[in-house]
């Protein structure tokens, strides 16, 4: 017996059963998988008190209270698993695919009509940056461990990135709603393969292929609104780009948890993550790369109201896309174009706007060129750029041609599966209501804008 386990006592009070219940529950579902256990309720309160259960009854919890709350919990989120000090994801191979392969498997088993109501608290401060300080550790992972063969080979793994690059271009075109479970399910999928060893080039390609994976299994949970889950999956997908020794993709996705605590309201954490990733990178990022990063350090900015500071950021961002040779582009990132440059700088200026009035007016030369250049694979990007204009109109005070191109031209946001395009349409409607005591128009705006929402 050790000390009180008080994330498991935490958990328990969200899932609002009596020990007995929860007793019963375990019971029916391990002798549903096979297993002769039948604890009772003082069992149960042994584990609250801290007494470690055996095999199989930290998966049976896991799977218990994910089906409960409606989001993927592993045993180690119920303080049921010892993983090392500062990490709740070890950097160790073996760990590694467990972990996977448990939070996989967690998240399939969540009921799909509470999923989009799941909340949970997003890791930040020293919690966060210890659970991706492996990412700083040198390269040099070990030996491996002793797996048996591995089934597959580079034309298998092709077929994998192959699909995964059409997941991609499916969610860029429609959200992350309607294909994340199935990215789960080939996710984990993937984590079975990781569970057996292979010559390093294959090992290292099939952690990279997992990585990329993860990585859109994360923004598409981050799309939806499942922040903690995005961020779980950001993490698993930087660990296995680190077994990789894929220092690029690595940081991109520490760009995308920068990016979603922006959207969650922590800009200081995204700075953090920006500085995480130059500093696991060094000097080996590419100008096309380290572009892309000075994006999200320009809107983290924004989100402060350091209007000088996105003067900067955006500059220094437009310096090395202009020193980016044809064809230096990696695969992932290949949604980074002249488009995705002028759509970051101008949503950047028009979040300054919300502190620094008239900040609004540098956004509309980068609003005119993202919406010109933007590639029509890209349709979420696309509604983010006019709903960007739209709030730009809005700060103009003109509401009329604000509700004009919410009327024309937001129309296809009711087609998107995209909780995130939704959070943007609400800042701008909250400022129309705002303004709709002294304008006809601002009401209207707020009126039409409330409507998309709720198509």
């Amino acid at each position: 017996m050790g000390d009180a386990n008080h994330a498991l006592r935490h958990w328990f009070r969200q899932g609002g059963w009596t020990q007995l219940e929860l007793a019963r529950a375990v019971g029916r579902l391990g002798q549903a998988r096979g297993h002769n256990i039948a604890p009772d309720s003082s069992r149960v309160r042994r584990w609250l008190e801290g007494e470690r259960p055996r095999h199989p009854v930290p998966e049976l919890l896991a799977a218990l209270f994910a089906d409960r709350l409606g989001r993927p919990l592993t045993p180690a989120d119920l303080g049921l698993a010892a993983p090392p000090a500062g990490e709740q994801v070890s950097w160790d191979h073996r760990a590694l695919v467990t972990t996977l392969q448990d939070f996989t498997r967690s998240d399939l088993m969540i009921k799909r009509r509470d999923v989009l109501g799941a909340t949970a608290a997003l890791a930040t401060g020293a919690v966060l940056e210890g659970r991706l300080a492996g990412w700083l550790a040198p390269d040099g992972s070990g030996p491996p461990p002793s797996l048996g063969p591995g089934r597959i080979g580079t034309a298998e793994i092709a077929e994998i990135e192959a699909a995964t690059r059409t997941f991609w271009a499916w969610d860029a075109q429609r959200g992350g709603g309607l294909y994340r479970e199935a990215v789960v399910g080939q996710l984990k999928a993937m984590t079975d393969l990781l569970d057996h060893g292979y010559p390093d080039p294959i090992g290292r390609r099939l952690f990279r292929s997992t990585a990329d994976l993860a990585r859109l299994a994360g923004w598409m949970s981050h799309d939806v609104g499942l922040q903690a889950t995005a961020q779980k999956y950001f993490t698993l997908a930087l660990h296995c780009a680190k077994r990789a020794r894929d220092t690029g993709l690595g940081v991109e996705v520490l760009s995308r948890m920068a990016r979603q605590m922006v959207h969650v309201g922590r800009p200081r954490e995204a700075l953090s993550l920006v500085a995480l990733a130059r500093r696991g990178s060094g000097s080996r990022l590419g100008p096309m790369a380290s572009a892309m990063l000075v994006t999200c350090e320009s809107w983290a900015h924004a989100a402060l109201g350091d209007l000088q500071a996105v003067d900067r950021a955006v500059g220094t961002a437009e310096q090395l896309f202009s020193r980016a040779g044809h064809g230096e582009t990696p695969g992932w990132l290949s949604y980074f174009d002249r488009a995705g440059l002028e759509g970051m700088a101008a949503l950047s200026y028009r979040t300054a706007a919300e502190h620094r009035p008239g900040a609004e007016r540098k956004a509309e030369p980068h609003l005119a060129e993202a919406l010109r250049l933007r590639r029509d694979t890209y349709r979420r990007s696309n509604l983010f750029d006019v709903i960007s204009l739209v709030g730009v109109r809005v700060l103009q005070g003109e509401h009329a041609e604000a509700d004009r191109l919410a009327t024309t031209v937001l129309g296809p946001a009711g087609r998107i599966s995209s909780t995130r395009t939704f959070d943007r349409i609400e800042v701008v409607r909250r400022r129309a209501e705002a303004d709709s005591a002294r304008s006809k128009d601002a009401r209207r705006l707020a009126d039409t804008l409330a409507a998309l929402r709720a198509a």
